[in-house]
């Protein structure tokens, strides 16, 4: 409610000064100045009486949505996973691995849980380290210890 009378107060100031600017220096200038500032004093007092008789308080204005919680929650999580995606990258890159692709799922309550771990090995470039290991149970296990997951959790494809 704080915010949409201040909104209003805003919308109304901007739009006396734009009025303003497009009336200064002619006789209707100075009425339409009187028009808006007297609508502006409007605005301002009209929520006071409900403040005063105990129906509005301050309180009420602190209230948060909870979808928009919900939201922001569900971007910076989604913002954890993709740093997840490219530190897991990284750290395959480093190993000798380089150009497999991570995509994390996860379901997140109070801490995020991860359920699965896809690696796409289309575009994997390897070391001449690890040409001679089996780059599928050496990716697993890299990933599974990486992430702290079960190895069944990780599912490899080309």
């Amino acid at each position: 409610m704080i915010v949409s009378w201040v909104m209003s107060i805003l919308a109304v100031v901007i739009l006396s000064i734009v009025a303003d600017l497009l009336l200064s220096g002619k006789r209707m200038g100075k009425f339409v100045r009187g028009v808006f500032a007297s609508l502006t004093i409007l605005i301002i007092v009209a929520p006071l009486p409900n403040f005063f008789s105990g129906d509005y308080g301050l309180g009420d204005a602190l209230v948060v949505d909870k979808q928009t919680d919900e939201v922001f929650l569900d971007y910076a999580n989604s913002l954890k996973v993709s740093a997840l995606n490219n530190a897991t990258e990284d750290k395959l890159d480093a190993e000798g691995y380089k150009g497999a692709e991570v995509d994390i799922t996860c379901e997140w309550g109070t801490e995020i849980k991860i359920t699965e771990v896809t690696v796409n090995l289309h575009n994997l470039v390897m070391d001449e380290k690890v040409v001679h290991i089996n780059k599928y149970s050496a990716i697993t296990g890299i990933v599974s210890e990486y992430l702290g997951v079960d190895k069944g959790v990780v599912v490899i494809y080309d």
